[in-house]
């Protein structure tokens, strides 16, 4: 096939519009992709001005346009990053793009205009735009829904400390003043109050601790986990010899986190391992790290030979108040959701591997380095 064929048949099959034009801006010729386009039928174009193609609001507009290129012909694209509007013979618009390109035959000027009908990229474009409006809205929302909760969760917890106290105060005077007045049901009955009082309050401190995890000023430094480690086992000196447990830590790094709580990740999940226990047997938790998936990430691994979980409970156990052991062991659920909490405001996750009988090995992911430091204040807190 011949240079002048290939042309040709490029011109004629091409997916695109083209349109050719002098320069007095006169159609002189059009493939068939653009005729379609257009709706026009064969050569019904050509003579035709191309303003004809033109919304009759911008028509004026595209004369003066049109003489400016001619002044200045060079290679150039219409319509990218603005609406742009061609009109069809039966009046409708549709969007498109353009691109022009000048040349030269015989001493006298031509354009061809490259035209592509972006209804559809442009209507998907415009969905787009409005998800994207519509989840910045709701955002806004949930931000404000957590906020209201995280205050409520806060005042509520503080609202409740007070008449605990009085219930555990004045349960104390009942069973050392009065106790011998009571029977032994009576006795029983005052234990039972004042266990439960107890479990309340610690389920009221977990929820306060949960909460501060967003409503309290958190600044970040450089924090090196060994010294955190070393202080949270010598916190948990007498729980950790009460209960036997061996602990083997290997070399942490140093990251860019809130020193008290990583010191609350490292408790709450030492005290998680120790609760869980085997039931015969040396308990061995074995604290280690290695790197992450990216370079500003690691791993932090708390592996334990304890009673394990079945894994299909594994998004369950990070969720606040979930226990999958019921009442049958110590405990508000809140522990692992902090956890997770902790994790995720320090650029990272949690996740573990387990199975019944046979340990867990709780992975916790996060970032060496902050890409700003964090400080969220609450406005009752700020004031």
């Amino acid at each position: 096939m011949e240079g002048k064929e290939v042309i040709e048949a490029l011109f004629v099959h091409a997916a695109e519009g083209i349109l050719v034009a002098n320069q007095k801006g006169e159609i002189i010729r059009t493939n068939p992709s653009a005729e379609k386009m257009f709706g026009y039928e064969k050569d019904e174009l050509l003579g035709q001005k191309i303003e004809v193609l033109v919304p009759q609001r911008a028509a004026n507009a595209h004369v003066a346009h049109r003489d400016g290129f001619n002044k200045n012909p060079h290679p150039r694209n219409m319509g990218t990053g603005m609406n742009l509007f061609a009109k069809r013979k039966d009046g409708s618009e549709f969007s498109v793009e353009i691109s022009l390109s000048p040349y030269k035959q015989n001493n006298e000027s031509f354009v061809v205009a490259f035209i592509i009908d972006i209804t559809i990229r442009k209507k998907a474009d415009d969905e787009i735009i409005k998800k994207k409006e519509e989840l910045e809205v709701l955002t806004e929302h949930l931000k404000a829904s957590n906020r209201e909760l995280e205050n409520f969760a806060y005042i509520s917890s503080h609202d409740l400390q007070e008449p605990l106290r009085k219930i555990l105060s004045f349960g104390d005077r009942l069973k050392s003043i009065e106790s011998q007045n009571f029977s032994e049901q009576g006795k029983d009955y005052l234990d039972r109050i004042l266990n439960a009082s107890v479990r309340m309050q610690n389920l009221i401190n977990d929820l306060l601790s949960f909460s501060r995890l967003s409503t309290r000023a958190q600044v970040f430094a450089p924090v090196d986990l060994n010294m955190i480690l070393k202080g949270v086992l010598s916190d948990m000196e007498v729980t950790i010899e009460k209960t036997g447990t061996k602990i083997e830590a290997g070399n942490l790094p140093a990251i860019v986190a809130e020193p008290t709580q990583m010191r609350q990740l490292f408790q709450n999940l030492i005290s998680n391992a120790i609760k869980f226990r085997p039931a015969s047997g040396t308990a061995v938790i074995k604290i280690y790290s290695q790197p992450g998936s990216t370079d500003n990430l690691v791993d932090i691994l708390v592996e334990d030979n304890g009673i394990g979980f079945d894994e299909k409970y594994l998004d369950k156990i990070f969720t606040i108040f979930q226990r999958l052991e019921g009442s049958k062991y110590e405990g508000s659920g809140i522990g692992l959701a902090i956890c997770r909490k902790i994790a995720m405001f320090h650029g990272g996750n949690i996740t573990a591997s387990s199975a019944p009988g046979k340990g867990a090995t709780f992975k916790i992911t996060l970032a060496l380095k902050q890409k700003r430091n964090k400080v969220n204040l609450t406005e009752n807190e700020s004031a």
